[in-house]
């Protein structure tokens, strides 16, 4: 089957399987809510600045159960899959993933974007944290994604939200001065570190919590590419477990 078509098909079984997910939409709802009620105070900046830190989350909330479902339930021994190879199937699933979870972003963001313009607040770096925002949202992607091949019933994206309250629980523990006599917090803020101990701390925390590359104290290049390639590291143990994967009649 042509790349187009197998494309098509995996989309419209996302989208139908994602319109089931009352989560979602709950979640969704009381995003834009919350954002709306920082707005409506007449908060419009700090609105702006939850939009950009927590939107990635979405990508996360789509790839939930993204694999063991389908895989378990033996749907993927439908004829259908005479023709379009399974795996290539659930290895697509991240393109048809991102392009959801950007158009539902998108959406999120117009309204930002034409109030800044009004409010004469516009600036490019906007697009970039925006665009930041969805490479960290296809991180998480990749990541539950990868989770998801093991995890199932959303175990994949409660695993990467606990992860996360750990680390953060960490950090109010940890709130003492590091060995170069410098604040934790500081550090984490300006992102800004003075030896490699501080650098290995700033590459810990943006691998655990991604959203940070929005802001603009963590536009090093440096943290980027650590995102591009643990990314791209997610894909490849996805494609090679995907590989190995057999479906295993009852």
């Amino acid at each position: 089957m042509p790349a187009c078509p197998s494309l098509k098909f995996n989309f419209y079984v996302l989208w139908k399987k994602i319109l089931r997910r009352k989560f979602f939409f709950l979640f969704l709802a009381g995003f834009i809510l919350f954002l709306a009620l920082f707005w409506w105070q007449g908060d419009f900046t700090y609105a702006r600045r939850f939009f950009f830190y927590l939107f990635p989350y979405l990508f996360l909330l789509l790839a939930q159960d993204i694999f063991r479902e389908e895989i378990d339930s033996g749907c993927l021994e439908n004829v259908l899959f005479l023709q379009l190879n399974f795996r290539r199937y659930l290895f697509e699933k991240n393109l048809s993933l991102l392009f959801l979870g950007t158009v539902f972003s998108c959406f999120l963001f117009l309204p930002f974007l034409i109030g800044s313009i009004i409010r004469q607040e516009f600036s490019w770096s906007l697009f970039i944290s925006f665009f930041m925002g969805i490479m960290a949202g296809f991180y998480y992607l990749t990541l539950a994604s990868a989770l998801g091949l093991k995890l199932r019933s959303g175990s994949n994206v409660l695993a990467v939200i606990v992860l996360q309250v750990f680390l953060f629980l960490s950090l109010l523990v940890g709130l003492t001065s590091l060995g170069s006599g410098r604040d934790l917090i500081d550090l984490l803020i300006s992102a800004s570190p003075q030896n490699s101990r501080e650098h290995l701390l700033l590459f810990f925390f943006v691998a655990f919590w991604p959203n940070a590359l929005v802001a603009r104290s963590y536009s090093s290049l440096s943290l980027r590419l650590e995102i591009v390639f643990l990314l791209l590291i997610f894909l490849a143990l996805q494609a090679w477990r995907l590989s190995r994967l057999e479906l295993k009649r009852e």
